[in-house]
């Protein structure tokens, strides 16, 4: 009952009119006043924290979409250039196919049709495989592929290259054939019938005689028979003889090119008057020279 009565004076002092104001007030009113007042202080204080967690949340939210948003647009042309991509691939293996066809590396017949990127595939959607991590896996499988087959691809046109460079596909010299390749009489002894292994080309004396192909000297010097003789090995198992030469422009372990001179007409050896001997032996076959003309003449 005391702490009901108890009372607490406030006064309150204006320096201007020098008034006193007085404020009674009872312990349980004082003591209620002070409770509401840290309720508010605390409810104000919490009411402030979620506030400013609810602020943050909703910059982070908003920079969330903004990230978003860039990430759709990334992911939107990241899908294209991966439509794009498989497009290019697409073609460059139709394209592949056709020149292993065109090369002959590949007997097929049937090609298949070409690809392309246009403008239109902008506005249509997209399937959903395009961009995805298998799609990808997928174009890096063609891509090696088509590592693979470019190199086979080079390999053997460096090879077909090289093999069309050794054969000696024209006559080494200017001039017609007077002796064929095959069974003959004897020039010299009408009764006897040889094999004559190789071509007589017929040519004035010292007319140039040329290499039909691409190859290394084996040998350049005097045999029975063939008189000066030539002879190239072109790889590929090709080899040829230019026989009866009244003079050789060669030595032995020179590298000779196509069209190059490698000696004169003439009539050394075993021979009726000025003209070639020529012989081409395939891993020693000797073969028809004519077989490998491409050219009736020498260029």
């Amino acid at each position: 009952m005391l702490l009901n009565k108890r009372f607490y004076t406030f006064i309150i002092a204006s320096h201007a009119d020098a008034k006193l104001w007085r404020l009674s007030l009872p312990y349980p009113v004082l003591l209620a006043i002070a409770f509401f007042a840290v309720v508010g202080i605390i409810s104000a204080g919490v009411a402030s924290y979620h506030y400013g967690r609810m602020i943050l949340r909703v910059e982070e939210y908003n920079h969330l979409l903004s990230e978003n948003d860039s990430f759709r647009a990334e992911n939107h042309n990241y899908r294209i250039q991966t439509a794009q991509l498989g497009e290019k691939i697409d073609f460059l293996e139709t394209l592949a196919h056709k020149l292993s066809i065109v090369s002959g590396m590949n007997t097929e017949k049937s090609v298949g049709g070409v690809g392309g990127f246009s403008r239109e595939s902008f506005s249509q959607p997209l399937p959903a495989s395009a961009g995805t991590l298998p799609s990808i896996d997928r174009y890096n499988k063609s891509v090696s592929a088509l590592e693979d087959q470019y190199r086979g691809m080079s390999e053997f046109l460096s090879r077909k290259i090289l093999l069309a460079s050794a054969v000696p596909d024209r006559m080494p010299v200017r001039g017609y054939v007077s002796g064929a390749m095959g069974p003959r009489e004897d020039p010299f002894n009408r009764s006897i019938i040889e094999h004559h292994a190789g071509l007589d080309i017929s040519a004035p004396y010292g007319s140039p005689v040329h290499a039909p192909a691409d190859g290394v000297v084996i040998f350049a010097g005097q045999r029975e028979g063939y008189g000066n003789i030539v002879v190239i090995d072109h790889k590929f198992g090709i080899v040829t003889r230019y026989g009866h030469l009244s003079k050789m422009n060669v030595d032995v372990g020179q590298r000779v090119s196509r069209s190059e001179v490698i000696g004169y007409v003439g009539t050394s050896g075993r021979t009726t008057g000025p003209h070639l001997h020529y012989e081409v032996w395939h891993y020693s076959i000797h073969k028809d020279p004519r077989q490998f003309f491409s050219h009736t003449e020498n260029e």
